[in-house]
């Protein structure tokens, strides 16, 4: 009965490692998949950190074309306006001209009645 008993307690002992084995080989593969899923996670919130920076980055940049495209538009407001103002000087100053050079033209060429009447004799 001695030899059945240690029998049994040996088949029982063997089990057993067996299951310490088996369980100890299944927590390791747990272990390395969840090492795995660490190093993924960490993967990622890197990726992320790098474009949330380029985000920003790239916000600052929109800002400062948006800024850049506001100067230049109150720039190109202040020349249309210049512009504008000197047409309407040219056009003044196209109307003054035609003016005065009627004007002109009138002084220097004598009046149709000046023509017919005689004039003195020389001398």
């Amino acid at each position: 009965m001695k030899n059945k008993m240690l029998i049994l307690i040996s088949a029982l002992a063997v089990i057993c490692v067996g299951i310490v084995f088996f369980a100890g080989s299944k927590v390791a593969g747990t272990k390395k998949d969840l090492d795995q899923e660490r190093y993924s996670r960490m993967v990622a919130e890197e990726k992320l950190e790098k474009a949330l920076i380029k985000i920003r980055s790239l916000e600052n940049e929109v800002n400062v074309a948006q800024t850049q495209t506001q100067n230049l538009q109150a720039v190109f407001d202040k020349e249309k306006a210049a512009s504008s103002k000197a047409q309407t000087e040219l056009d003044k100053m196209t109307k003054l001209k035609e003016v005065l050079e009627k004007e002109l033209k009138n002084a220097l060429v004598p009046p149709a009645a000046t023509e017919q009447a005689p004039q003195p004799p020389p001398g």
